[in-house]
């Protein structure tokens, strides 16, 4: 069936170690050269998991990440006006740093009424 097919197979946020056994069992259950992409916080399961390769994406510091923020959703690298500042760091701590996140909640909230809406 698969064990001859050349697959890539990417399991996003998963945080279950029986979903991997289930999902994607040996390395014979797929063909030469297939890849398997797992992502997830939790790095115990992959620690536990034959794995050939690790990587950690790189996270923005905290400064950083408010000026991308600040850049997508206000239109300016400078921190928020006051109205939005403390809203602003909850973003910016919910996106754990990582950029993507930061850009399109940033790409999402621009725009004053959508803002307000949040706030209040």
């Amino acid at each position: 069936m698969l064990s001859r097919k050349k697959v890539l197979v990417v399991l996003d946020d998963d945080d279950n170690i029986q979903h991997l056994k289930c999902l994607v069992g040996r390395h014979d259950w797929f063909g030469l050269g297939s890849r398997i992409i797992v992502t997830t916080r939790e790095e115990h399961l992959l620690r536990s998991w034959p794995v050939d390769d690790m990587y950690e994406p790189t996270t923005l510091k905290p400064k950083d990440a408010l000026q991308l923020f600040s850049l997508k959703a206000f239109h300016s690298d400078t921190v928020p006006k006051y109205d939005f500042i403390e809203f602003s760091y909850h973003v910016v701590k919910y996106a754990g740093g990582l950029p993507l996140a930061l850009e399109i909640l940033g790409c999402f909230l621009c725009g004053r009424d959508a803002l307000l809406s949040i706030e209040t």
